[in-house]
Formats: structure tokens, sequence, C-alpha cells
């Protein structure tokens, strides 16, 4: 349905993303925006521009496009979905779902042919992405929506319910537009499975265990504890503030070392570059940093001697004090 769509509505399509892009550029705040911000709109764009030059890689970034469309869609249906519940969270569940059936379409999408490399990405993806998905349902469900969204609902006023369709929904489309480049090329490479691909997966299996290992540990602890303002510092977490970011990342890595079995994988460099800036500085772990700052008194210290990202897998040595 998304090629024939495509095949026969592109321009429309682009005009209609163009209108859209116009109207999420003007509605962003005048100041602290980043660069990074203003380039979300117009990417989409900018890569049809490409495509249809025909000077690279157009079959490559057809497709890409039309893997744009099919998020999309899904998105503006949760967008719809989270304007009924006054529940903007569900873009959480959403996310996981999404990433879960993105390679399978992916797969379908390029007529793949059941290599066993292929099936392996697949498997890998289905594991990873299926774990996270049962666990964020787990997570969210019955707790309605997230505080982090809430205080965003009571900033932003009246206009929340259509900006959120552009700050939430659209902005995490085009995240996970990019991260799944590495599936792309993973899933256009042809062969079986040979060196790329093993160490692709050895190093996802390091992520796997950052992320559902800290996980696990996260949700024994809240059942545990007997103080919500106790705080997890041991296990994964006492050897970086955040593991199942750093896991997730990770897992990212593993993907893009999987690319690396196709030709032109080695541009999958660019988007797992991304995923690390994005989990580490970009998004992730500074959001959830000034949340626990306010939330959990002793956070400050537990900063102090724990990494916030990258693993520190040896205590540092504190500095002797000058009492001079």
């Amino acid at each position: 349905m998304i090629q024939s769509l495509w095949l026969q509505q592109s321009q429309i399509l682009l005009v209609a993303w163009a209108l859209l892009a116009a109207l999420w550029l003007w509605a962003m705040p005048r100041d602290n925006i980043r660069w990074i911000d203003r380039a979300y709109p117009v990417l989409p764009l900018a890569v049809a521009a490409v495509a249809a030059s025909g000077q690279l890689a157009a079959g490559f970034l057809s497709d890409f496009l039309q893997f744009g469309i099919w998020l999309w869609l899904w998105l503006t249906v949760v967008w719809g979905i989270s304007l009924v519940k006054r529940d903007a969270s569900i873009m959480d569940i959403a996310y996981g779902l999404l990433l879960l059936a993105a390679p399978w379409w992916i797969y379908q999408h390029l007529g793949a042919d059941g290599q066993d490399a292929h099936l392996l990405l697949l498997a890998l993806t289905t594991l990873g992405f299926g774990r996270y998905s049962l666990y964020i349902l787990w997570r969210n469900l019955p707790h309605g929506e997230d505080p982090r969204y809430a205080r965003w609902r009571q900033r932003s006023g009246a206009r929340f319910w259509w900006w959120s369709y552009f700050q939430v929904f659209l902005l995490q489309g085009v995240v996970i537009w990019i991260w799944a480049i590495p599936l792309l090329f993973g899933l256009s490479a042809t062969g079986h499975i040979g060196f790329w691909h093993v160490a692709g997966a050895l190093v996802w299996l390091v992520g796997f265990v950052f992320e559902a290992g800290a996980d696990w540990q996260l949700s024994r602890f809240k059942r545990l504890r007997t103080d919500r303002s106790q705080l997890l510092n041991t296990g994964l977490w006492a050897l970086t503030r955040h593991p199942n970011y750093f896991g997730q990342t990770c897992m990212w890595w593993g993907y893009g070392v999987f690319a690396l079995a196709h030709p032109f994988g080695w541009l999958s460099a660019f988007p797992v570059a991304y995923v690390t800036w994005f989990m580490n500085k970009g998004s992730a772990t500074s959001l959830m940093e000034r949340h626990m700052l306010k939330t959990k008194p002793a956070y400050a210290d537990y900063c102090a001697s724990v990494p916030a990202f990258f693993p520190r897998w040896r205590a540092a040595a504190k500095p002797a004090k000058d009492h001079a």
C-alpha cells in the first residue's frame, strides 16, 4: 500500500509534508532552539530532493522515504488516540511497538528472500524491541500520563493538543526514521552470515544485557523500596547513571556493525553517532537528569560518583582535599 501511495501521490505527500514543516518551524519558540530542532522538519524534504535528482542511491532513498511515510501514517493515528485519551505519553508505548514492527515492514517491503543474515537481524530486533515494548506496556499502561508529559501539557496550555503532534509524535518519528538506516542496510545486504553479522550480534548482546538488566534491577528496586526518595545505585546503576540508555545505544551500535556487510553500510556510522549523541547529550539522558535532580534529594551526590552515560568499570579515586 505504501509503495503504491508513493508512486501515485508522491508529489501530494511532499507538499503536505512541506506545509506541516512550515507550520512546525513557525510554531517553534524563538529562544533556546538548537539548529538540529530546526533540521527535523526539513530533513525529509532534503532527502526527497536528493532522491529526485537521481544522483545518489535513488532506489535506496526511495525505500527510505516510503518507510518514513509508513511512520508518518502510524504516528498520526497514535496522535489521534492521544487526543481522545488526553495522554501524550502513549508515544512511549508507540515508540517501542513501531521499532518492533519497523524491521518486519522493511523486510517485506524489500522483498527479502529469507537469507540467514536477514533472519538473524530480524531475530535480534524482535527480541530487543519486543522486550522493550512489553516492559514499556507493563510500566505505563496502569498509570495515566507520565508526569514529564503532564508538566509539558500544563506549560503549553491550550495549544498543546496540536503542538504535541509536531514536538512529541512527528519529532520522534523523524528520530526513528534516521535511526533505522542501519536496519535498511542490514536487510538489503546479500549473502550468508559472516564476520560483520557475528560482530554486530556480539555488540548488540552487550547492549541487550545492559538495557534488560537495568530495567529488571529498576523494577525490582521500585517494588522493594520503602521510601520513594530512595535511589538505586547498585548493580549496573553503579557503573552508569543511565545503563538502560547506554544499553539501547549499544544495541544500535550492533545494528550499525551488522550493516557493514552492505557495500555502503559504513554510512550507518552517521545515524549511530546521532543515536549516541541523542541518548547521551541530545535528549534522553539530559531530560531524565533534570527530572531526577528535582525529585531525588540524593541525586547530586550520586552524580558526583557515577558517570552519566558511558560505564566506568573501576571507581575513580577521590582527590585529596587541601585543608591549608
